[in-house]
C-alpha cells in the first residue's frame, strides 16, 4: 500500500539538509530493497499485466554522522508511472538523525520525519542479527488489490523515537512520541488540513531469544478533529525448535472507543503459521483473518475475510538454488457467504542477487471461463 508522508515542502527541507549534513561526514549511498512483480490477469477478454514496483533509494551518514534519509518509488501499475526522469515520481520516504549512547547508556534518541518501524511484522529483529522469520503470505504477491498487509501497524509521522536496549542482542525497549501522518481517521487522503494536530505514542517491547521471539506493542493517537482517541496494540510470538516454527501475529491495528465502545473481532488482526520442515519439503499453513481497518483505512471490502493457505514446497534455498510447490488458496468472507478457492504451483530460483518467483493461479470457485487464470511474475534484489 502507497502511504503518505507530511507535506512535500517539509519533507524536502528536512532531506536536503540530511543530504548536506551527509556530504560534511564520510556517507554511503545504498540500495536496500528493490522488488517488481508482474500481476497478469484477464480483463474484458484480454490478458493485460499490472506491475508493482517497490524500490529505495538511501543515504546513511555512519555510526558518527548518526543519520539517513531514504526515498523510494512505490506503485501498484508501472505500467501507468510517468517513465520520463523529469517526471518521475521518486518520493521522500523518511529522514532521522541519531544520538547514540545518551548520558553513557546503550540509549538511541533519534529526530524522524516520514515512516519509521513497523510493528509485528518480525523485521525488528533484524537488529539483533538474527536469521528472518516473517510470513511470506504479505505484500503485493498476495495480495494484489490491497490493502499490502505487512505487519500490524507502521509510525509514520515527525517526532522523537528513543530506543533503550539493557542487554545487547537480547532486549530492546522503544518509545514514540510522534504528530502522525497517516491518512484521515479513517479513510481518505492525507492532507495538511486533517493530519494537523493528531498525535500519537507508541511504546514496543523486543525480546530475541534463540528460539523465541516476541514482540508487543501497544500506542495511541488523539485526532485533534473532531477530537477523538483511537488506540491499538498487539503481539507478536515465533518459536522454533529443529524442524518446527510457529509464528502468530495477534492485535487491533485500530480501535475508537466512540465508534466500537467494546473491540470486537472485526477489529483483529490475526495470523497464524506453524511451518513444519521434513528434509526438502516443508508444509506451511496461514490462517489470517483481516481486521476491519488497516494502515487508519476503513476496509469493508475485507470485514470478516479469512483465509486459508497452505503451501507445500520441495528444496531449501540455503543450499540449493531451486525451490518450487503448490498452494492452495481457501478465503471465506463471513459478511457476504462468498468464498474463493485456487490452486497455485510456483516455482522461485536464485541468481547472483536476484530471487525469481513464478506463480500460476487457477480459480475453481467461483468457475468462469474468462477469469480462469492470472499470473504472477516476481523479481526481488538482494543487495
Amino acid at each position: 500500500m502507497m502511504k503518505s508522508t507530511r507535506p512535500v515542502r517539509k519533507a524536502a527541507a528536512f532531506g536536503l539538509f540530511l543530504f548536506l549534513g551527509a556530504l560534511a561526514f564520510p556517507a554511503d549511498l545504498l540500495v536496500p530493497s528493490m522488488e517488481l512483480i508482474s500481476h497478469g490477469q484477464t480483463s474484458g477478454g484480454v490478458f493485460a499485466l499490472q506491475t508493482y514496483g517497490d524500490m529505495a533509494l538511501q543515504i546513511q551518514g555512519g555510526y558518527k554522522f548518526g543519520g539517513n534519509i531514504s526515498f523510494g518509488l512505490t506503485s501498484t501499475n508501472l505500467e501507468n508511472t510517468p517513465v520520463s526522469m523529469a517526471s518521475l515520481d521518486l518520493s521522500f520516504l523518511s529522514a532521522s538523525i541519531s544520538i547514540r549512547d545518551v548520558f553513557s547508556l546503550p540509549m538511541t534518541i533519534s529526530y524522524f520525519v516520514g515512516q519509521n518501524d513497523t510493528f509485528g511484522s518480525g523485521e525488528g529483529f533484524d537488529q539483533f542479527g538474527a536469521a528472518p522469520i516473517m510470513t511470506s503470505y504479505r505484500g503485493f504477491l498476495y495480495f494484489p488489490t490491497g490493502p499490502l498487509y505487512d505487519g500490524i501497524y507502521q509510525v509514520q509521522g515527525t517526532g522523537a523515537h528513543i530506543q533503550y536496549i539493557p542487554q545487547p542482542e537480547t532486549v530492546s525497549l522503544d518509545l514514540y512520541a510522534y504528530e502522525d501522518t497517516h491518512a484521515t481517521y479513517p479513510g481518505g487522503v492525507s492532507t495538511q488540513s486533517n493530519t494537523l494536530g493528531n498525535y500519537s505514542g507508541d511504546f514496543r517491547l523486543l525480546l530475541n531469544f534463540p528460539s523465541i521471539k516476541i514482540e508487543a506493542f501497544a500506542g495511541a493517537t488523539y485526532i485533534a478533529a473532531p477530537g477523538e482517541p483511537e488506540y491499538r496494540g498487539g503481539l507478536l510470538f515465533y518459536a522454533a525448535n529443529r524442524n518446527v516454527e510457529f509464528l502468530t501475529q495477534v492485535g487491533i491495528p485500530y480501535w475508537n472507543p466512540l465508534v466500537d465502545p467494546t473491540p470486537n473481532v472485526n477489529l483483529f488482526y490475526l495470523l497464524v503459521e506453524p511451518r513444519l520442515h521434513l528434509g526438502i519439503v516443508s508444509i506451511i499453513p496461514t490462517l489470517f483473518w483481516h481486521p476491519g481497518y488497516y494502515d487508519q483505512q476503513s476496509n469493508p471490502t475485507e470485514l470478516g475475510a479469512f483465509d486459508v493457505n497452505l503451501n507445500v514446497s520441495l528444496g531449501d534455498l540455503t543450499k540449493a538454488t531451486l525451490v518450487g510447490g503448490l498452494e492452495s488458496n481457501f478465503r471465506f468472507q463471513s459478511s457476504t457467504g462468498v468464498f474463493q478457492l485456487k490452486e497455485s504451483p510456483w516455482i522461485g530460483f536464485s541468481t547472483t542477487g536476484v530471487f525469481w518467483t513464478i506463480k500460476v493461479n487457477t480459480k475453481l470457485w467461483p468457475f468462469s471461463l474468462t477469469d480462469l487464470v492470472d499470473a504472477f511474475v516476481g523479481v526481488r534484489a538482494e543487495f
